[in-house]
């Protein structure tokens, strides 16, 4: 341990502690030392809990492969980690100690990149080739706007590859995620989406469209639906997420919160946490 690691000894006590506790660990690379966090990992690696780590660029790829041979999942994204070749490292590590790579782009999907943007190294074929060798992906519509041919092909090479792409959409629903959903894609709605006329039909032929059953669909239901217009949605086995105040003992939809809880979120299908639309 170097003077560091002196510095928050607490800190690195209490993350020591949490594991023992076989809880699932989500922590900033600039929270902790790195032999901190590497002894911990590996102290706590026969546990079936998860260790996550969020990147911001602090620890350099070797470090982060280190953690990947581990099991430790990385949480990162292009403006952490601007180079894809080193993505394609730690990713290898971390198929090695069977953790994952959840890459988040920050920024438009186009089939040339403008020079000078944050996503200039990521070209398309660059994007590919990291679907294809099963890094995960996860985007959103709420700051950039995607061409969703590109969405469906990167999907595809996700599907390929084992891992998925994941989407989360604003506003009003689109026929093109039919498409995507064809294409293995996972996709995120929050039921605001849905108010627009003709809203819920099209929502179930997104549903229908959908490839096989390890391709969903996650609602995020913010305000209370009729039981029988939700009830179609779950029995089309879709995953609906519910708003704790939504539900309370008397609400008519609580039987139907009850039977969706039934159904595990897996951990894969969201980023660092599934109630949230990133």
């Amino acid at each position: 341990m170097d003077e560091q690691d002196l510095v928050f000894p607490e800190r690195a006590y209490e993350l020591l502690s949490l594991a023992a506790q076989g809880r699932d660990l989500t922590v900033r690379d600039d929270q902790h030392d790195f032999s901190w966090l590497l002894y911990i990992f590996k102290a706590s690696r026969k546990r079936r809990q998860r260790f996550r780590l969020i990147d911001s660029g602090k620890f350099d790829a070797f470090k982060l492969e280190q953690l990947g041979n581990e099991g430790v999942d990385l949480y990162t994204s292009n403006e952490a980690r601007p180079k894809p070749e080193e993505l394609e490292l730690i990713n290898r590590s971390c198929k090695r100690g069977r953790a994952i790579v959840a890459y988040s782009h920050q920024g438009s999907i186009n089939r040339e990149e403008k020079k000078g943007s944050n996503t200039e190294k990521f070209t398309l074929t660059a994007l590919r080739d990291m679907g294809k060798n099963g890094i995960y992906f996860y985007l959103s519509n709420r700051k950039w706007k995607h061409d969703f041919s590109l969405l469906s092909e990167l999907a595809y090479f996700c599907q390929k590859g084992g891992s998925w792409l994941v989407y989360y959409h604003y506003g009003p629903l689109e026929t093109s995620l039919e498409d995507l959903a064809r294409n293995g894609a996972w996709i995120h709605i929050s039921d605001q989406s849905v108010r627009e006329p003709k809203g819920t039909e099209l929502l179930m032929k997104i549903l229908e469209s959908r490839s096989s059953k390890r391709t969903n669909l996650i609602l995020h239901l913010e305000e209370e639906w009729k039981a029988s217009q939700l009830r179609d949605i779950i029995n089309a086995e879709a995953i609906v997420l519910f708003q704790s105040s939504l539900t309370d003992y008397k609400s008519p939809l609580r039987p139907l919160e009850r039977e969706s809880r039934k159904r595990k979120v897996d951990f894969r299908s969201y980023y660092l946490y599934p109630y949230l639309m990133i």
